[in-house]
Order: C-alpha cells, then sequence, then structure tokens
C-alpha cells in the first residue's frame, strides 16, 4: 500500500500538471481510470488534486463526431469490462448511442468478470481460479459470436480472451477508427 500511495503521489502530480493546461485526460482502459477516480481519492484524499480522467466513451459523447466512411451490418457485442458496469452502469447504453451515431449496431452482453482481474490471473497461484471464472461466465457468450462481432473495453478482458480462445477483441474504439 505504501508503494501505492508513492505512485498514485507522482502519477497525481503530473496529471494535475496536465490538467492546468485545460487539455483533456481520456483513458481507455476503465480499470485504470477507475482507479484514479477512485482509489487515488481514497489513498490521497485532498492531496489528489483536481485532475479529471475520462474513458473515452465519455469524452467521445461530448465531441461531434465525424461522418463515417464506410457503414457496417454487423452486429457487434460488446463485453464491458465488470468493474466498468458496476460504478457505471449507463456505459453500455453510452457506447451503443455512440456506435448509433456511426450507424453501427452494438449490442452489450451479459457477463461477469472474466477472471483476468487485472494482475490476478497472470499470478500461476490463481491460474485455475482465473479460468474458472472466464469458464463460468465469458466462454458460452464468447462461443455464441464471430471474433470480429466482439469488442471488450478492458485491456484484461481482452487479455484473457486471447488466452483462452485464442483470439484478441478489439476495444470499441478500434472498429470506430476503422469507419472513420
Amino acid at each position: 500500500l505504501q508503494e501505492f500511495a508513492h505512485t498514485a503521489r507522482t502519477a497525481a502530480e503530473l496529471l494535475n500538471q496536465i490538467h492546468e493546461l485545460e487539455l483533456p485526460l481520456v483513458g481507455i482502459d476503465p480499470s485504470m481510470v477507475l482507479c484514479y477516480r477512485d482509489e487515488y481519492s481514497k489513498t490521497l484524499g485532498q492531496h489528489r488534486g483536481e485532475f479529471k480522467v475520462q474513458l473515452v466513451h465519455e469524452w467521445l459523447l461530448n465531441l461531434e463526431l465525424p461522418t463515417p466512411q464506410t457503414r457496417s451490418k454487423m452486429e457487434y457485442a460488446l463485453f464491458a469490462h465488470c468493474s466498468e458496469k458496476t460504478a457505471l452502469p449507463a456505459s453500455e447504453s453510452q457506447w451503443q448511442n455512440i456506435f448509433a451515431k456511426f450507424g453501427l449496431s452494438l449490442k452489450p452482453i451479459a457477463a461477469g468478470c472474466c477472471g483476468m482481474a487485472g494482475t490476478f490471473g497472470h499470478e500461476a497461484s490463481h491460474l485455475e481460479q482465473s479460468k474458472g471464472l472466464y469458464n463460468l461466465s465469458w466462454q458460452q457468450q464468447v462461443a455464441q459470436f464471430s471474433p470480429e462481432q466482439i469488442v471488450a473495453t478492458g485491456y484484461s478482458c481482452r487479455s484473457q480472451v486471447a488466452r483462452m480462445d485464442k483470439f484478441k477483441p478489439k476495444h470499441p474504439l478500434q472498429i470506430l477508427a476503422e469507419i472513420v
């Protein structure tokens, strides 16, 4: 916890300097952005500062988005990070709204934790638990879609699918970047 507090202080100093430049701070990985919001606040208290990091979908909601060059008839399946779904229940519908602005269909998938849980699933002592969680919550859901249809917001989620099902889903932002 002392190492985390040191890292949080150092990172918060940098993020507050960027905040003072009035530049948007945007993060792609939900667990990291939520860490900045929640864990840094708990650890640093009033010393956290005023910086605000938005998730990429929160930032996109406030932009005038470009008209897509191409349209896809594919229905995408959104596997949202479990922490994101818990802390930000509107995130899946917000992603749907963004995809709709691009003429794309996005279906949120009801799945729990993928079992990676940050570094947890990488630790040899947790490997079987990690695989068990994936098999319980994600395996059957992933099997219902082609790899091209699946998008996942969490880095650990994409890594777990790559490990378990031998393909790495794209982040929703990658799909949007492909069609603009």
